[in-house]
């Protein structure tokens, strides 16, 4: 019976742990949709405009996919480094003729959402900043997938 209190008291303290640590790649997988707020290259800051309808990302399996400007975008990813890293691989997208500000918004995402990423956040806001200097900010969606 000690044993099982000991147990719980200490399974309570890692999970308690793990939710003050912020989240990882196993919550985005968890979780599943994330709406693109925002993209950060170097000094520049590129904030999707409500225009750009569907600017999300889903995390499934090993995948990533979504849309960021007009095209579908996938690409393969791993968890490293306890969920603390997103290793992204190099993505391929579907060819449709987009409006100017998605063409550019999605020329910007699909030239930079590549390789190594640090995940740090909350339940309410996650941030991935790539080794490239490359930051994506993703908050969850409400919405399902279309």
């Amino acid at each position: 019976m000690l044993r099982v209190l000991l147990f719980g008291l200490m399974y309570g303290v890692l999970n308690a742990g793990e939710n003050l640590l912020g989240v990882s790649a196993y919550t985005l997988a968890k979780v599943g949709r994330f709406e693109v707020e925002s993209m950060r290259l170097g000094e520049y800051e590129i904030v999707v405009p409500y225009e750009v309808e569907n600017a999300f990302l889903s995390f499934a399996g090993s995948q990533v996919s979504g849309i960021v400007g007009c095209n579908r975008f996938f690409a393969s990813y791993q968890a490293q480094g306890g969920g603390k890293v997103l290793v992204v691989g190099v993505g391929d997208s579907t060819r449709k003729m987009c409006a100017t500000i998605e063409s550019n918004i999605e020329a910007i995402f699909a030239k930079n959402f590549y390789g190594r990423f640090i995940v740090q956040g909350d339940d309410e806001l996650v941030e991935l900043v790539g080794d490239n200097g490359f930051r994506i900010k993703l908050v969850p969606s409400l919405e399902l997938e279309p």
